[in-house]
């Protein structure tokens, strides 16, 4: 028996259809009311809330017209780069506040929302999308266009404001472009003009240089060394005829010496023996001196011959003097031999006197040309560092007004737009359907979300009934199988009732439906346009299939 018992509760014990089904007929009420409240709540909700609408424009990225190997932009940044900058200068709080004034976007909302506030719903209410496009391989993707949109309950305001940020986008990037190209090509040029004002100063500098250092001039190094050497020449020649003079001189005093003495020559004076012969050696040592060395042997012993000959010539001339002085104190007669070898002999002295002056003169014109050939290498070199800063400069200028020449172009093609634009390719239109809120969906959602609610609610007032309605649920109890089952005898009053009951049911969902047609056609969408739509979607779906 109990064997039995235990099969009966284990074929028992999976869920039971029957009473699943008696379950729902009891508790349909309780399925059906929060069914029906949040199935049509969402209804409500998906009716009520306001459409969004977007209208938005695409500008197109042009590249430059003109081959950059022909004129080269000076604005080669990246265009998402120079998107996002744009975007940040379009989106700046006053410039948001102008078009909210502008075409009245929030209505009341702008007297009593924040400032912070509504520039926050614009921001958010913007939107901006790259276009990108695949370059192949691994250069990555490159930016082809973007578009710029405003969602907005209304599709008039949706459009203007649409239309408004499309133009200062486009505007905002002549500009830009146009700004930092004139920016470049004015710095080129204050750099250009700053290198040309120092450039002007070292020339002054040099100027000043070549004036203050005139006689020391690298240039003149060659003319300075002739000038050494032409002075060198002129005292040796000086120094040659003072010798030659003094020897004169000394001729001259030897027949004064014999004219007063009375020792003549019967044509005139006749000098002694040494005497010639020392006039023959100074002048074959004169001839030595030019072409040979002071060290030669000749001219060595040149000298000493002449040295010695010299001694003994004024050895003769000594006692010449004695011999006429000790006569002086007769008186002689005129002589105009001697009076003419007296005038001979101060000419003489006043030539040697004028040639010692010139060899003074040439001595320092000789040192001042000394002192300023051993001047001139530091002046080379003070020079060739002012020679080296004025080609730098020059160079560095040169360079800068050969990219002065391409920033000009640069500008030129930016005003011209001829480089690299943003083109309108879509302008922003009014939009007819709504992007949100997504009212089918948010039904759908709703259905199921009531539907879950309705069996969950079913379910929890099952679980906690604890009362026993067929001989199952009282075989689990008794944990024995009942002797006999009664079925229930309905009456014909409940029998009316349960009538009634159906027809109620009947009618709930056809309110529903009916409920929900009327909130669908008064702030959706008339019916008879969603007819039409539905049917010309069929229409279209059979022309398709067949």
């Amino acid at each position: 028996m109990s064997q039995d018992f235990t099969i009966q509760e284990e074929e028992s014990s999976p869920i039971n259809l029957g009473s699943i089904i008696g379950a729902a007929k009891r508790r349909f009420l309780f399925f059906l009311i929060p069914f029906v409240l949040i199935l049509v709540g969402s209804v409500i909700v998906g009716l009520i809330l306001p459409p969004s609408y977007l209208s938005g424009g695409t500008i197109l990225v042009e590249t430059q017209q003109i081959s950059p190997d022909l004129v080269e932009s000076t604005l080669n940044t990246d265009p998402n780069q120079r998107i996002k900058a744009i975007e940040q200068r379009v989106m700046t709080r006053e410039s948001l506040l102008k078009i909210i004034d502008k075409y009245n976007v929030y209505g009341n909302d702008r007297k009593v929302m924040t400032v912070s506030t509504l520039v926050e719903w614009m921001q958010e209410n913007i939107q901006i999308g790259v276009i990108t496009s695949s370059l192949g391989g691994r250069r990555g993707e490159a930016t082809i266009a973007f578009k710029v949109g405003f969602i907005h309950e209304s599709p008039q305001i949706a459009t203007d404001v649409a239309n408004e940020l499309v133009t200062l986008f486009l505007s905002e990037n002549v500009r830009t472009r146009t700004e930092r190209a004139t920016e470049a090509t004015a710095f080129i040029s204050e750099e250009a003009e700053k290198v040309r004002r120092r450039l002007a100063q070292v020339e002054s500098e040099i100027v000043d240089y070549k004036r203050k250092n005139k006689d020391a001039l690298p240039e003149h190094l060659g003319l300075r060394q002739n000038m050494l050497e032409r002075t060198e020449m002129e005292i040796r020649d000086m120094r040659r005829d003072i010798r030659a003079l003094e020897e004169e001189k000394r001729y001259l005093q030897i027949e004064l010496t014999s004219a007063r003495t009375g020792r003549t020559a019967e044509g005139g004076l006749q000098q002694s023996e040494p005497a010639q012969s020392l006039a023959t050696l100074k002048d074959q040592l004169l001839d030595a001196s030019s072409r040979l060395t002071d060290s030669h042997p000749t001219v060595i012993s040149l000298k000493k011959r002449i040295a010695a000959l010299e001694q003994q010539v004024e050895a003769e001339t000594a006692a010449a003097l004695a011999a006429s002085q000790g006569q002086s104190s007769a008186p002689t007669a005129y002589n105009p031999v001697v009076e003419t070898l007296q005038v001979r002999i101060s000419a003489t002295d006043e030539k040697i006197a004028e040639l010692r002056r010139q060899i003074s003169a040439a001595s320092g014109r000789l040192k001042d040309l000394e002192a300023i050939i051993l001047e001139i290498p530091q002046v080379e070199r003070g020079f060739a560092s002012l020679n080296r800063t004025y080609e730098d400069l020059l160079a560095k200028l040169n360079s800068l007004e050969t990219k002065q020449a391409q920033a000009q172009l640069s500008q030129n093609l930016e005003e011209e737009k001829k480089a690299e634009r943003f083109v309108l390719l879509e302008p922003p239109i009014i939009p007819t359907e709504p992007i949100s809120p997504d009212r089918p969906k948010i039904m759908g959602v709703g259905a199921l979300f009531a539907l879950a609610v309705g069996v969950g609610f079913v379910f929890l007032i099952e679980f906690f009934d604890k009362r026993i309605r067929s001989a199952s649920e009282l075989e689990a109890v008794l944990k024995h199988p009942p002797i006999v089952s009664i079925p229930y005898i309905h009456t014909q009053e409940e029998a009316g009732k349960q009538r009634l009951k159906i027809v109620f049911y009947a009618l709930i969902p056809i309110a529903v439906i009916a409920l929900l047609l009327v909130i669908v056609h008064f702030l959706y969408q008339p019916l008879d346009e969603i007819f039409y739509k539905v049917w010309m979607a069929f229409d279209q779906l059979r022309v398709t299939l067949f």
